[in-house]
Parts: structure tokens; sequence; C-alpha cells
């Protein structure tokens, strides 16, 4: 009797605790970035959707310059390039634009997304980007590109990307 006692306050306290985890990390099947526009592959209705599983699958790890958190850090994230070759944009698209929680959206062009190691990071340093540090997901720029691009397109909280 005392064992089935502890092991149900055991399993309640447990299931206390990860319902106290809930809506703090994407969970694998949530959509982190949806995909839309001009554009062939398409795995979610008009949409091209990127679960976790997807960054899990897709993405590399490249050292950029942040002008926001600092020199030398290693993000982990989807390539645009990669993004691209991935959802295979209609030949008249020009743009692609990084749209934000708030509805600010930021334009690539399409030439400079395929020419630059343009990222899409959910990881910092080995970290998953959180809220505070502009994730889940953000957008960085490689030193290269940063001519053409301002330390104002370094969009945080990015959760689409659409293709016109």
């Amino acid at each position: 009797m005392k064992k089935s006692v502890y092991l149900v306050l055991i399993l309640v306290l447990l299931a206390g605790v990860l319902a106290s985890c809930g809506g703090k990390a994407a969970e694998v099947g949530d959509a982190l970035i949806t995909v839309k526009g001009n554009i062939g592959e398409k795995n979610s209705g008009d949409n091209y959707v990127l679960d976790q599983a997807a960054f899990d699958a897709k993405s590399v790890e490249l050292t950029y310059n942040d002008p926001w958190m600092g020199d030398g850090l290693k993000y982990k994230g989807i390539l645009l390039k990669d993004l691209i070759a991935l959802v295979k944009p209609g030949s008249d698209v020009k743009t692609v634009s990084l749209i934000c929680t708030d509805g600010k959206a930021y334009d690539v062009t399409l030439a400079d997304a395929q020419k630059y190691d343009i990222i899409l990071p959910r990881w910092v340093d080995g970290e998953a980007l959180t809220e505070e540090n502009g994730g889940p997901v953000k957008v960085a720029f490689p030193d290269d590109a940063k001519a053409t691009y301002a330390d104002e397109n370094w969009a945080w909280w990015v959760v689409a990307v659409e293709f016109k």
C-alpha cells in the first residue's frame, strides 16, 4: 500500500513539473517559421512549415559578429539559401521578406539570400534562443553582407518568411 501511495505521489509531482514547463520551448511539430508566398514546395496547405524537427535536420553552425549580442557567436540554424532550395520559389520571385511577431517585415533580395550565408538561427553558442534574445528564431547576417544590410536588419522574433 505504501509503495502505491509513493508511486502516485511521484507521478503527481512529475505531472506538475511537466505542466509548469509548458509554453517555454517549442515542441517538435510546432511551427517555428511559416514559409509562404510564391513557393513550389508546400507541406501544410498553401505554406511550408519549419518545426523543431526541420531545424534539427537542416541546421548548420557558423560564427557571426552580432551588433546587438557581441562578436564571435556561434549561431546554428537554417541558411536562407538552403531554405530557397527546399521550398523552390517561383521564377518571378525577387524578394524574401522576413516577418516578425509584431508584423514588421525585413526584406532581403533573393539574389542576396542566395549569395550570402544569411541564417535563421535557432541556437546561439549551443543554447536555444529565447524570447529575451530574439528567439525562438531570428535573422543574422555574415560580415560580407553588412555593407548592404545595416544592423537594424537583424530581425528578432521571426515567425514567417514570404517569397514575393
